[in-house]
């Protein structure tokens, strides 16, 4: 997808740590989106600005030939890695690449800073917690205390003046709390160096973000309490030349007799830790930003922000499990930069439109919940998707989900949502707004997946009382083509949630009109 315009790129001023002006010779470069899946175990999203799509494709390969090269030195789940052939190496001294003997260095100064906060023999613990998820019970205290003694002692040394490092110990490493940052941070620079044709780039895999060049971007911070596709952020920040890490153990833990443990470990304790619901570390680089966002979800907030005042240029929100927001002092000019907001005022293209109402509206929530199948056959295609309103005259008076292929040189597929694009030109003929690059996202693979209507329409009025259609159109390449629709009337009074008739794309799909859920996860009360 080419994003044209001015507010893709610009050069630099400072003001209070986000650097933003605009320059002429800027103005000429186009934003090009890339998405990948499976990339580190997760999606890859590449923005590019540049002077054509030949520079925008080329910086698109570079990104992918080094994530590719960096995972072969880093990944713990691959055996042939260099990070798993040194950890099998044995105590001796042995030549490492550069970047494994920097990544090493940097584990080394961090766990000296967070005093044991940090630390890649974490893994140790880790793997006590899953095995203990298979057993069914919980860890022995006696076993966790052996652990956290053997995590404590040195697991390896470094000399980088022969450029070898030497393994101590023989308990697992992950490099998983950094690694993901150096990554970002070396793609993003193969991207711009020695070709001035790429003005900037932000490389995001899978929510871990690196902005390089005169790229400049809003960011927006997932709510840890909302699991919708299509949910408010928790809030927006602008960022250049920097780099954000969130952390949250709220989508993945051990499951023991019924509860759910996360999966961040304190390293001191081996214990997972549960006192934030989520954590985001803006940082100069997306290494530091990985760091910090790992260690600080283990240390208490007094000393989060004492580390963070002893390393220049973080800024850091925590969000509690009781959905307090913990923010560093600048993390407001962060969300509402001062240049930025004369930008705003005269952005040609509209914000993504807000999918949550505002508590106290009174506005009720229609919730859809789906799961897509799980075709047999190789040549499977992630498929396109849209989830949509229509009035009874046919208008689609608000589209929740679009998830169409984005890759340069535009959306050219989702032509094969053949009601959704048909009705969709009518409305910009109506309203001259393009959803497409607004609230559009990757395809993704089977799965379950929620979509929430917040009782407002695209242009973020609220909706008349009355009958609407939700449909959902699905179109898969060697697949098939499928539609789905369900007669409803909205008003002041909820529906109980109402299975809606499967087919082969879309394994199962219910919907609910009901009360807007808070960010503490409770429903509002009228």
């Amino acid at each position: 997808m080419r994003l044209s315009g001015w507010f893709c790129s610009f050069l630099m001023i400072p003001i209070t740590g986000l650097m933003v002006s605009w320059t002429p010779n800027v103005m000429a470069s186009d934003r090009y989106v890339f998405e990948h899946e499976f990339v580190l175990g997760t999606s890859l999203q590449i923005q590019v600005d540049a002077d054509s799509s030949e520079a925008a494709d080329a910086a698109e390969s570079r990104v992918l030939a080094e994530i590719q090269r960096l995972e072969k030195i880093y990944s713990r789940y691959d055996a042939l890695s260099e990070l798993s052939q040194w950890q099998a190496s044995g105590a001796q001294a042995k030549p490492v690449s550069k970047e494994l003997l920097q990544v090493l260095v940097a584990c080394d100064r961090w766990q000296r800073l967070s005093h044991g906060a940090f630390n890649p023999a974490v893994e140790l613990a880790s793997r006590v917690w899953k095995l203990a998820e298979q057993n069914g019970h919980l860890p022995e205290p006696e076993e966790l205390a052996r652990t956290a003694e053997r995590i404590r002692q040195p697991q390896w040394t470094c000399d980088e003046a022969t450029g070898t490092a030497t393994r101590l110990a023989s308990g697992p490493l992950t490099l998983d709390g950094i690694a993901k940052g150096t990554i970002l941070d070396r793609a993003a620079q193969v991207a711009l160096d020695g070709f001035p044709e790429v003005r900037g780039i932000i490389v995001n895999i899978g929510g871990d973000i690196r902005i390089a060049g005169e790229a400049v971007s809003p960011v927006q911070i997932t709510d840890p309490f909302h699991d919708d596709l299509n949910a408010k952020p928790l809030c927006s920040i602008y960022a250049h030349n920097q780099g954000i890490a969130t952390s949250g153990g709220y989508r993945r833990g051990f499951q023991i007799a019924g509860t759910l443990h996360s999966h961040i470990i304190d390293p001191r304790t081996a214990q997972p830790v549960d006192q934030f619901a989520s954590v985001t570390v803006v940082a100069g680089d997306a290494e530091t930003a990985d760091a910090l966002a790992t260690t600080f979800h283990v240390l208490p907030a007094n000393e989060c922000f004492a580390l963070a005042t002893t390393i220049p240029g973080i800024e850091f929100l925590l969000v509690t499990n009781e959905g307090e927001q913990i923010a560093s002092p600048g993390w407001e000019e962060l969300q509402r930069p001062r240049l930025y907001r004369l930008a705003e005022a005269t952005q040609a293209s509209s914000p993504k439109a807000s999918p949550f109402v505002d508590a106290g509206s009174g506005l009720l929530e229609l919730e859809v919940n789906f799961e897509l199948s799980q075709p047999t056959g190789a040549q499977y295609r992630r498929p396109y998707l849209a989830i949509w309103l229509e009035d009874p005259d046919g208008f689609p008076v608000r589209t929740a989900l679009l998830w169409i292929t984005t890759k340069q040189p535009g959306p050219r597929w989702h032509r094969d949502l053949l009601r959704w694009y048909r009705n969709d030109r009518t409305r910009k003929l109506a309203d001259q707004r393009d959803l497409i690059g607004v609230i559009s996202d990757a395809t993704r693979g089977p799965g379950k997946y929620k979509a929430v209507f917040d009782g407002k329409d695209d242009a973020g009025k609220p909706l008349k009382p009355g009958k609407y259609t939700l449909y959902l159109e699905v179109a898969r390449e060697h697949g098939t083509y499928q539609l789905i629709s369900h007669p409803l009337e909205l008003g002041a009074e909820p529906i109980a949630a109402v299975n809606l008739k499967s087919n082969v794309e879309i394994k199962s799909a219910t919907v609910e009109y009901r009360q807007p859920v808070t960010s503490g996860g409770e429903s509002q009360k009228q």
